[in-house]
């Protein structure tokens, strides 16, 4: 918390300093807020309910206080079922900005999201996502991790990132169906000498953007591990290191693009829980005409020192490594996957149309999410779409086909 107090002293300081230096400029807010109605066919929360209508209204205001220092809220109050629940307001992101001609300092909750892959990014470790939120997009999964993130500019081309955080906020999984079991979850409470910290270095080009990587943290995913009582499931954190790279090259109508991360397990590593290993996404996405967007990528993780499950002594450690190897796609030294994102607009961009595809090989698993966007106006759209899981119950992909199926959004902007 001193910290977090003297970052906060420190930027209404310079704020002070930049207004006084820029007499003529006058704070400016800008207002953003949607409304959203949703309908679920299924819930995601594994509880097999159906037809689920839900709303969820986000809040977003950007001040320019001064030519040095602004400021960003945006809350959110999302109710997953209206018959079932009451909205509660959930801070999404809270900060202020310090600008310098080379400095950028953010401090508060803020999103940090890192990787240029498509999807799947290994080096993207820093803030958590909620899989279980009864929204369709991607961006719907974000929120935020108060930390002091600071960027330095050398030069136009290149950045240097620093990011700390005194907290951990995990990520969030659809609610397991097991009846009859106990999830006890340890999450870590971050001491000084292991606070969650990033460093990065970014470089642009005219056709060429890369970055090399480092983060030392926690799993934003727990591991399952057994407990005393047969019953009770202890979810762990493991701490974790990560060294990541990641490059983009446009050429033309073409793009390419790589992501690479070593995650290191960076405490004793038990006979059922998370392996270290390298992962590698790489792809390709190609623009046809002026409207249609073709990316497709191939996915390879290396898993050293894979779980034997044959060789665990007790049914119930056993059904932990399960779980685990599932989870974070161990049950073998190699895996491959891929992904396929068709993106086409129609009618003067009022219609646009997406099928994203992951999938997994040996064994066999994959998720397809179409979608259909329609806009009425500018401040009107509805969207269509469903969530599909193939494979056994046993797969990454498979476990989740209690929750598949359609759902429509209507939203209104204001």
């Amino acid at each position: 918390m001193k910290l977090v107090k003297c970052a906060v002293t420190v930027l209404l300081g310079l704020a002070a300093v930049g207004s006084t230096q820029a007499d003529d400029t006058t704070s400016a807010h800008q207002f953003n807020a949607n409304l959203r109605l949703n309908y679920y066919q299924v819930s995601k929360e594994l509880h097999q309910h159906h037809d689920i209508v839900g709303a969820t209204g986000d809040v977003k205001i950007e001040s320019d206080w001064s030519e040095s220092l602004t400021s960003k809220a945006e809350v959110r109050w999302h109710n997953p079922e209206l018959d079932q629940s009451v909205a509660k307001p959930e801070v999404l992101e809270a900060f202020a900005l310090w600008r310098s001609e080379q400095f950028d300092v953010k401090l508060g909750k803020q999103i940090v999201a890192w990787g240029r892959a498509d999807g799947i990014n290994p080096t993207d470790n820093l803030t958590p996502r909620n899989y279980s939120i009864q929204l369709p997009f991607e961006e719907d999964q974000r929120s935020g991790v108060s930390a002091l993130k600071v960027n330095y500019f050398p030069d136009t081309q290149k950045t240097i990132t620093f990011y700390l955080t005194p907290s951990f906020q995990p990520s969030k999984l659809p609610q397991s169906q097991a009846r009859d079991i106990y999830f006890l979850d340890r999450q870590p409470t971050p001491t000084r000498s292991r606070w969650p910290f990033g460093l990065k270095f970014d470089m642009r080009g005219d056709q060429v953007d890369w970055s090399l990587s480092y983060f030392r943290g926690f799993k934003l995913l727990p591991e399952w591990q057994a407990s005393d009582s047969a019953n009770t499931v202890i979810l762990h954190y493991p701490k974790i290191a990560v060294f990541g790279a990641d490059v983009t090259v446009n050429l033309g109508r073409y793009g390419w693009r790589a992501e690479l991360a070593r995650v290191e397990r960076d405490e004793p590593q038990t006979v059922s829980g998370f392996r270290s290993n390298w992962m590698l996404v790489t792809g390709v996405d190609r623009n046809f005409y002026d409207n249609l967007n073709v990316n497709v990528q191939l996915i390879l993780q290396q898993n050293g020192n894979v779980a034997d499950l044959a060789s665990i002594a007790g049914s119930n450690e056993r059904n932990m490594a399960l779980v685990n190897a599932i989870r974070f796609n161990q049950e073998s030294a190699r895996k491959l996957g891929s992904t396929m994102r068709v993106g086409k607009k129609w009618l003067n961009d009022t219609l646009e149309t997406e099928l994203l595809v992951f999938s997994y090989f040996k064994p066999n698993t994959s998720y397809w999410r179409p979608l259909l966007t329609y806009s009425f106006k500018d401040d009107m759209k509805i969207t269509v779409g469903a969530e599909l899981y193939y494979g056994k119950a046993n797969t990454y992909f498979g476990s989740n086909k209690p929750i598949q199926g359609l759902f429509t959004e209507l939203r209104y902007i204001f």
